[in-house]
C-alpha cells in the first residue's frame, strides 16, 4: 500500500492526523465515517510532498507500510504484538527504511495501542477491524488491521463444577450421526438484536441426549471465536416445561459478555451461536446444534423503565438503564403509598423527563388518580401520595405532553360524563378541556398516546362500548395540534373491522408512525381452540390481555397500510400456540444510530407477552381473561424498513431484571430516572445546587461544545453526548467518534484549550485541509472559494 505525494497548494502543510483517537469510540452512536476517515481500508492522508531538505537533495515522495492487512489472533490474557515497517521512496528513485521517522496510530484504540514506536499491542478483550496509519510530515500511508478474539472460557458457575482441565480437547470424537441427539437452542430466537449494555442474555438449550455431559457454546464470526465450556444445569427454582426432561440455561459472565458485545456492537455481520455436546472421555461422539444468529446494537439503551407488576401486592416498579454498576428493579409506587386506602395502583403514565408519574387506583370503574413528583417522592414512606382533586373520578389511561405541563386522559366507566379525550393540568390533575369529536357515549375515546414532538395524539375509538379496560371492535384514530391550542378533527389511521379489536396505540419516538395491538375474536380458551360462534364482543378480544393480541405498525396518516411486527410477534421453539398475548406496546424515547450505515436508525419497543421465556414458563394465572401471566419483552425496530412496507422488527428478548414469577406489563419509559432531587435536562447543577440524574452531565452554560462544570450558578445539566462527528467541535465533555481525534485548533495537538475540532486521520473530497489536516491518498489540498482549503482530486 503506497501513498503518492501529489502537487497542489503550497500552504497545506502540517501533520496528516494526530496519532490516534484521543476520546472517540468508533462503535458509539452518532457521527459517521467521512471519506477517507473512520474504519476504511486503504489510503492515508496526503498533501504536497514532504519538503526539500537542505542542499536540494532528493525529497520523500511515497510511503509503503508492511505488513499489509495483518490479522492478529488473541488468545488468553496477553496481547498480541505486531511490528510495522515503513519504507519511503524518494524523488531520485531510491528507497530506504524510514520507520524511525514515522508516527503510528490506529483509528479504533479499543483494539490496542502503539507504545510510542512502530510496535502495536492488541487488546485482549475487544476484537474488530480498524486502520493502522503511519505519517511523516504531510505524507501518510495506511493498512487495514483485524484483531480476532479466539478466547476459551470454562464456565465459573457452580452448575459447571468438575469441568476437565482442557475441556476443548474433549471434542475430538466423530460426528454423532443420530439427528435426534443434536442439541437444540430454544432461547433466544434466531436473528435477535440486543443492546450492548443488556448484560444478562440467557442461552437456553436442550441437550437431547442423556449420555452427553460436556457442552461447548461457540460464538463465531470474522472477528470472534469465543468458546464457553459448561455442564448442563438449570438455575435454582426453575421448573422444566411440560414434556421436557432435561434442559440447560447459561448466563454469560461479565468477561464473556464484553468479548461478545464490545467487539460486535454496531457490526452488520451477525454472531453465529452453535452448541456442541459430547462426554468427558475425549473419544465420544460429538453432536452439533443448528446455529442461531445474534446481533449487537451500536448504541447502548438509556432511560428509565417503569412497569406494573402483580408481585408483592401489585405496584409500579422501575429500572434505570443509564445507571452504573449492578442495577435492580425497585418499587416506586404501591397501594400503601396512597394516603387514602386503596386496593391497588396499576395503569400509569410517565412524563418524558421522568419527573412526574400519574397512576390510576383500583382498576376499572374507579378513575381516581395519584399524581407523584418523582424528584421528591420517597417510596419507603406510607400514605404520602394524596388522591388528585379530592379523589374525583378523572381518568383510567393517560399520556403526557413533551414538557410535562399537561396530560391527556380518557374515562368511560361508571359515572362517566365526558367521553372525549380530556386534558388535565400536569401540576394539579385539574380537568382543563376536552378534545372535541373524539368520543361519544356510544363510541368513547380510550388509550391515548401523545407524540414526543407534541403534535399528535393517537387513541382507540371503541366500536362497541365497554369499560376503558375492556372494550371492543376498536379503531385507531389521531388528532393533530392546530394553532392556538386547538386540535384537528379526528383522522382514522386504522379502521374498525368485524372480528377484530384494535387498541393501545403507541407513537414511535420520531413521531412518524405508531404500533398498536390487534386481537382476533375467533379464538377461545384454551387459546388454540376455535369458537363455534363468532362475536365482536367476545372476552378474548376485549383489549384486556387478549391471548391473540399481536403487534402491528402503521404510519400516522389516514387509512394507513398495516404492517405486522411479525418477528417481534414470533413464538419460540417451545411455545405450543401462536397466541402469545403480545400486548401493551411502549417505546423507549430515544432514536439511536443503527448498524446499517451512517444514516440508519434504530428504536426499541417493549411489550408484555405470555410466551415461554425459553425453558422458563410464565406462571399460571387465576384471571378469567387469560390463563397465563405475562412478562416484559423488548424488540429492536428499524423504522426505515416500515417506509418500504417491510416488517421493521427483530425477534424479541425477555427483560432479565423483572420478577419472573409474577405478571408484568405496561412498561412506560422516561428519558431519565429522577430521584433524590437530581436535576434533569437544562436544570441547574454544580456546587451547592445538586447533581444531574443518570444519563446527564453538568456543564458550563452557553458553551459549545459543552465543558465540564462545578461552579455554583454557572452550570446546567445536558445529555451526555455519545460522540461528535468529523469537523465538529469537541471537548472532554463531547468526545469524538469514528476514528477521529479531538485536536486543539491552536496547537494541532491533543485538545487542551477551549477551541477543539474532531479531525479524521486524513480529509476526503471537499473536506478542509491544511494546518493539522492532510488529504487522503489521491487528493491534494487546494485553495477554496472562501478562507478554507479543501481536498480535491487533481487530474494528471
Amino acid at each position: 500500500m503506497a501513498a503518492t505525494a501529489l502537487s497542489g497548494c503550497t500552504d497545506c502543510g502540517g501533520g496528516g492526523g494526530t496519532g490516534g483517537n484521543d476520546a472517540g469510540n468508533p462503535t458509539a452512536d452518532g457521527g459517521g465515517n467521512t471519506d477517507g476517515g473512520g474504519n476504511t481500508d486503504g489510503g492515508g492522508g496526503n498533501t504536497d510532498g514532504g519538503g526539500e531538505p537542505d542542499g536540494g537533495g532528493p525529497t520523500l515522495g511515497t510511503l509503503a507500510i508492511t505488513p499489509t492487512g495483518p490479522i492478529l489472533a488473541v488468545t488468553g490474557s496477553t496481547g498480541v504484538t505486531q511490528q510495522f515497517k515503513v519504507t519511503g521512496t524518494f524523488s531520485d528513485g531510491h528507497t530506504e527504511d524510514v520507520t524511525g521517522q514515522a508516527t503510528f496510530s490506529i483509528d479504533d484504540t479499543r483494539l490496542g495501542l502503539f507504545g510510542g514506536g512502530s510496535m502495536f499491542t492488541s487488546s485482549t478483550t475487544v476484537g474488530g477491524n480498524s486502520t493502522v496509519r503511519a505519517r511523516i510530515g504531510t505524507i501518510s500511508v495506511s493498512t487495514p488491521i483485524t484483531v480476532r478474539l479466539e478466547q476459551k472460557v470454562s464456565d465459573s458457575s457452580s452448575g459447571s463444577a468438575g469441568l476437565p482441565s482442557d475441556p476443548g480437547s474433549k471434542f475430538g470424537g466423530a460426528a454423532d450421526p443420530d439427528a435426534s441427539h443434536k442439541p437444540k437452542i430454544v432461547y433466544p430466537n434466531n436473528g435477535v438484536m440486543v443492546p450492548p449494555n443488556l448484560g444478562q442474555l440467557e442461552i437456553h438449550f436442550l441437550p437431547n441426549n442423556a449420555s452427553t455431559t460436556l457442552f461447548e457454546l461457540a460464538f463465531t464470526n470474522a472477528i470472534t471465536d469465543v468458546r464457553v465450556y459448561l455442564r448442563c444445569y438449570m438455575p435454582s427454582g426453575v421448573a422444566l416445561p411440560t414434556g421436557v426432561t432435561r434442559g440447560c440455561i447459561y448466563t454469560p459472565e461479565d468477561k464473556v459478555w464484553k468479548f461478545l458485545a464490545e467487539s460486535n456492537r454496531g457490526r452488520l455481520d451477525q454472531v453465529k451461536l452453535t452448541v456442541r455436546a459430547t462426554d468427558d472421555s475425549g473419544s465420544g461422539l460429538v453432536a452439533v446444534s443448528a446455529p442461531i444468529a445474534l446481533q449487537f446494537a451500536r448504541a447502548e439503551i438509556k432511560g428509565a423503565l417503569y412497569y406494573w407488576t402483580t408481585s408483592g401486592g401489585t405496584g409500579v416498579m422501575r429500572y434505570d438503564f443509564a445507571g452504573t454498576g449492578t442495577q435492580t428493579a425497585n418499587a416506586v409506587l404501591k397501594a400503601s403509598n396512597i394516603s387514602t386506602s386503596v386496593g391497588c395502583v396499576g395503569c400509569h403514565a410517565l412524563s418524558r423527563n421522568g419527573k412526574k408519574l400519574v397512576a390510576e387506583v383500583n382498576g376499572q370503574n374507579d378513575g381516581r388518580l395519584g399524581l407523584v413528583d418523582l424528584s421528591t417522592h420517597d417510596p419507603s414512606k406510607a400514605a404520602n401520595v394524596p388522591l388528585a382533586q379530592s379523589g374525583s373520578k378523572l381518568s383510567n389511561f393517560e399520556s403526557w405532553n413533551p414538557d410535562a405541563t399537561r396530560f391527556v386522559g380518557a374515562y368511560a366507566d361508571s359515572g362517566a360524563t365526558r367521553y372525549n379525550l380530556m386534558l388535565f393540568n400536569g401540576d394539579t390533575s385539574a380537568y382543563e378541556s376536552e378534545i372535541a369529536n373524539t368520543g361519544t357515549k356510544t363510541n368513547p375515546a380510550n388509550h391515548p398516546d401523545w407524540s414526543l414532538d407534541g403534535n399528535t395524539i393517537a387513541y382507540m375509538s371503541m366500536g362497541i362500548a365497554g369499560t376503558n379496560q375492556r372494550s371492543y371492535k376498536g379503531s385507531i384514530k389521531m388528532v393533530t395540534a392546530d394553532t392556538g391550542g386547538a386540535w384537528s378533527a379526528p383522522v382514522t389511521v386504522v379502521p374498525a373491522q368485524s372480528g377484530r379489536n384494535r387498541y393501545y396505540p403507541a407513537i414511535a419516538p420520531d413521531s412518524s408512525f405508531l404500533v398498536y395491538n390487534e386481537s382476533d375474536c375467533l379464538i377461545s380458551s384454551p387459546p388454540d381452540a376455535p369458537l363455534t360462534t363468532s362475536t365482536d364482543s367476545h372476552t378474548n378480544c376485549n383489549s384486556d390481555t387478549d391471548p391473540s393480541a399481536r403487534l402491528w405498525a402503521a404510519k400516522l396518516e389516514a387509512n394507513a397500510t398495516r404492517v405486522e411486527l411479525a418477528k417481534a410477534n414470533q413464538s419460540g421453539p417451545l411455545d405450543s400456540t401462536p397466541h402469545l398475548t403480545n400486548s401493551y406496546p411502549k417505546w423507549s424515547p430515544f432514536v439511536t444510530r443503527g448498524n446499517n450505515g451512517d444514516t440508519s436508525r434504530l428504536m426499541w419497543v417493549t411489550f408484555s407477552s405470555s410466551r415461554n421465556y425459553g425453558l422458563r414458563m410464565p406462571a399460571a394465572s387465576s384471571s378469567s381473561e387469560n390463563h397465563m401471566t405475562t412478562l416484559l419483552w423488548m424488540a429492536a425496530v428499524d423504522p426505515d424498513k416500515l417506509a418500504q412496507g417491510l416488517d421493521p422488527s427483530y425477534p424479541a428478548f425477555a427483560l432479565p431484571f423483572q420478577d419472573l414469577n409474577t405478571s408484568n406489563h405496561i412498561a412506560q419509559w422516561a428519558q431519565y430516572l429522577v430521584s433524590n432531587g437530581c436535576s434533569t435536562d437544562t436544570e441547574a447543577c454544580g456546587a451547592g445546587v445538586g447533581t444531574c440524574c443518570n444519563g446527564l452531565q453538568c456543564v458550563q452554560k452557553n458553551q459549545d461544545p459543552p465543558i465540564p462544570c462545578d461552579v455554583s450558578g454557572a452550570c446546567l445539566c445536558q445529555p451526555i453526548p455519545t460522540c461528535a462527528p468529523s469537523f465538529e467541535k469537541c471537548s472532554a465533555a463531547q468526545p469524538c467518534c469514528d476514528g477521529t481525534s479531538c485536536v486543539d485548533d491552536s496547537t494541532g495537538g491533543a485538545c487542551s484549550g477551549s477551541s477543539c475540532t474532531c479531525k479524521p486521520p486524513c480529509s476526503g473530497v471537499n473536506q478542509t485541509c491544511g494546518g493539522t489536516s492532510a488529504c487522503c491518498d489521491g487528493l491534494s489540498c487546494v485553495p477554496g472559494s472562501g478562507t478554507s482549503n479543501t481536498c480535491q482530486i487533481i487530474l494528471k
